[in-house]
């Protein structure tokens, strides 16, 4: 509402005794016009006849056109305004206790009935301050009466200074007044024989807020009558669409699609409507709070409705869910839905998950009613605005083909802390750092999950403000995981793929040597990562009181080096099989990142076999072999 000024003091001289209650005058036919109300409560037109019978109106009786079922129908805008003004000053009441809405040339109109009460002074005259909002220049329908003695002087209304109207008809009791945008109005000069009262009522077809100000309370305002609270409400569309309620059209949207309207509160149905896309009805809850609503419309070209809605705040490294209300112009034939732009997590159509197919598309089939789909997506690392597109394809009966292709705007929020976690994770412990960011103090879980869902650790802790945590993830085995972060009661979410890669592996878990000689363990060792590693190797041996260590470095990028770890093998050693153990760990950590064992074998073979690097199999079987032929191709060398 546009706020205007209405400052005034009533009235003129002078009528004698009290004026003649008169019933309204209700016709046996119906005679429809554009000026009428209609009753809240659905009554035929007998009981409407009776009950509007019983009302006797002082000088604003109204003129009735007719009456059918629950409408009651008017000549004019005046004879309307009289219907929604009150019986009498002494009455201050209106017909079917306001329970109606009102039709001004056919459109449904908010109307307020105002009631004003007035005192005079100590020397008899009569005065009161108001200001009134409306929305454009128009006429308040104005009834004045008072309760006994006589007004001898006139009342004169003043707009900025200049003298706009005043009554010159004492008797009339009834006229009309302008209300124009900017006008500052005053009512001065009415002086009563007796000390009686006065009383003023206004007829508004408009939502009105006004406030009454006088400090010796010689003036008091009240509703009779009026439209129901509102709440703001601004809606964002495409530009120029026309946002109606029934045949009432509401405004347009300007150039940016936004309109920024007042409705009543509670649950209101509204049509948009626009050259170029197919009418569309949305139900919408207006509270006292202003309410956003975003509407797409779907281009006469597309065979969708689409209504998108995210499901709670968005943050980097989550899942986050769209959902899609999907209303089908008419019957859509063999639907199928494609996304590009984001990585699809899971899609949804009715509950149910469905499958991919081979080419990238989901397949849906016929719509004939309003349906929802779901789509979970991957967020991106770092937070910001964002936009992937959702095509819908179908055809119609006819085979006609539509394509609505959606554009999905959304911004991923900043997360509320600084998440450090390792460049590569290991197995042992892993140190996760989150530093809070926000300035609050807030509740923070992590949850490790593996390949398959089950959980494998998890911690939580209140994260203060601007204060730091370490938790230490242990992870015992080589796989992928995926470490679920959860802030704020789990308003904040936030997902981190884990892969652990083997980094170890034994050339050979077996090894053969003999007493005396030297024996290697070999084992290979990956650093996929961009910086140089640095590593300790213990081998321990039951036959030895210290580990055999080493220490060694991989370059960056490094796949499946080997490392030697050599040893003598002891001669005085009494049984055949030894168990070894080897540990590798990251420099500086006490926690290994791989541990395996080997079996040592100790053979009493030949020299040549024992010395053998490793004891391999194949080289003994390959030496045996040579010295069998060495030794034939000499013997048949004597024997010449």
């Amino acid at each position: 509402m546009i706020k205007r000024y209405l400052l005034f003091l009533l009235f003129l001289c002078c009528a004698i005794g009290s004026v003649n209650a008169t019933a309204v005058t209700i016709p046996e036919t119906c005679a429809t016009t554009d000026y009428y109300v209609e009753l809240i409560e659905n009554m035929d037109t007998y009981t409407t006849k009776a009950i509007l019978a019983t009302y006797s109106y002082d000088s604003t009786v109204p003129e009735i056109s007719g009456v059918n079922g629950n409408c009651i129908y008017f000549p004019d805008v005046s004879s309307l305004a009289r219907f929604c003004n009150i019986f009498s000053g002494t009455s201050p009441s209106v017909a079917f206790g306001g329970e109606f809405d009102v039709y001004k040339s056919g459109v449904r109109t908010d109307t307020t009935t105002l009631f004003l009460s007035f005192k005079p002074t100590a020397d008899g005259t009569y005065y009161g301050n108001m200001s009134i909002n409306v929305s454009s220049s128009q006429l308040a329908y104005v009834y004045y009466d008072y309760d006994g003695g006589y007004v001898y002087n006139k009342a004169w209304y003043y707009y900025q200074g200049a003298q706009l109207y005043y009554f010159e008809d004492p008797a009339s009791r009834y006229s009309s007044l302008a209300l124009v945008p900017s006008g500052v109005f005053s009512m001065t000069n009415a002086r009563s024989q007796y000390d009686n009262s006065m009383y003023a009522s206004f007829v508004i077809f408009d939502y009105v807020e006004y406030e009454a100000y006088d400090e010796n309370s010689y003036m008091v305002a009240s509703t009779v009558m009026g439209p129901p609270e509102r709440g703001s409400v601004s809606i964002y569309t495409e530009p120029g669409t026309e946002i109606y309620e029934d045949s009432y059209l509401w405004g347009t949207t300007d150039n940016g699609g936004l309109l920024e309207i007042q409705l009543p509160l509670g649950e209101r149905t509204l049509k948009f409507v626009k050259d170029g896309y197919w009418d569309l009805l949305k139900t919408i809850t207006v509270s006292e709070n202003n309410t956003d609503v975003f509407v797409t419309m779907a281009p006469s070209n597309a065979i969708f409705q689409v209504e998108k809605e995210f499901s709670g705040d968005i943050y980097p490294n989550s899942i986050a869910r769209l959902s899609l209300d999907v209303t089908p112009v008419k019957t859509a034939y063999a639907t199928k839905l494609r996304v590009s732009g984001v990585e699809v997590n899971k899609v949804y159509y009715n509950t149910q998950e469905l499958p991919k197919a081979a080419d990238g598309s989901y397949i849906i089939g016929d719509i004939s009613s309003p349906q929802n789909i779901v789509i979970d997506f991957k967020t991106t690392s770092s937070w910001g605005e964002r936009t992937f597109t959702v095509e819908l394809s179908a055809t119609d009966i006819e085979g006609t083909a539509y394509t609505n292709l959606e554009t999905i705007n959304y911004n991923v929020l900043e997360l509320p802390f600084l998440f450090e976690a390792p460049d590569s994770w290991a197995i042992g412990t892993n140190e996760v750092t989150l530093t809070d960011m926000s300035g609050e103090s807030y509740s923070v879980l992590l949850v490790l999950y593996d390949k398959s869902g089950t959980e494998k650790w998890s911690s939580s802790t209140n994260l203060l403000e601007y204060c730091e945590y370490t938790f230490e993830v242990p992870i015992e085995d080589a796989g992928e995981y995926i470490l679920e972060l959860n802030a704020k009661s789990g308003s904040v979410k936030s997902y981190y793929s884990v892969e652990i890669i083997e980094p170890v592996s034994l050339v050979s878990d077996f090894l053969t040597a003999n007493p005396g000689k030297v024996a290697t363990v070999q084992f290979k060792i990956s650093n996929p990562t961009e910086s140089v590693k640095y590593y300790k190797a213990s081998l321990s041996c039951p036959f030895y009181n210290d580990t055999i260590d080493k220490t060694f470095s991989i370059a960056p990028g490094t796949v499946d080096k080997t490392v030697d770890m050599s040893f003598e093998v002891p001669e005085d050693l009494e049984m055949e099989y030894y168990q070894l153990t080897l540990e590798v760990f990251d420099e500086g950590k006490t926690d290994p990142i791989y541990s395996g064992h080997v079996v040592l074998t100790i053979s009493n073979a030949s020299l040549l076999i024992a010395s053998v690097p490793g004891g391999n199999t194949t080289l003994i079987i390959l030496a045996a072999a040579l010295i069998l032929i060495v030794g034939t191709f000499a013997a048949l060398r004597l024997k010449k």
